[in-house]
């Protein structure tokens, strides 16, 4: 529900700072895509890192 309002929010601030629809969808579309991208790239990579990280740390103690 939150991100609802949130995207009605940033609809209605693009739409009166004189920004089209086509410029706020795309805008829309643009974060969407940097969520997936984040969420389902970088995370898994940021955890194997930290695994690999972990796993070299109890190696050495």
């Amino acid at each position: 529900m939150l991100g609802l309002i949130m995207t009605l929010f940033i609809i209605w601030l693009l739409w009166k700072l004189g920004i089209g629809i086509i410029k706020i969808i795309g805008f829309l579309f643009l974060v969407g895509l940097a969520f997936a991208f984040v969420s389902y790239l970088v995370l898994p990579i940021l955890a194997l890192v930290l695994v690999g990280s972990l796993f070299g740390f109890l190696l050495r103690a």
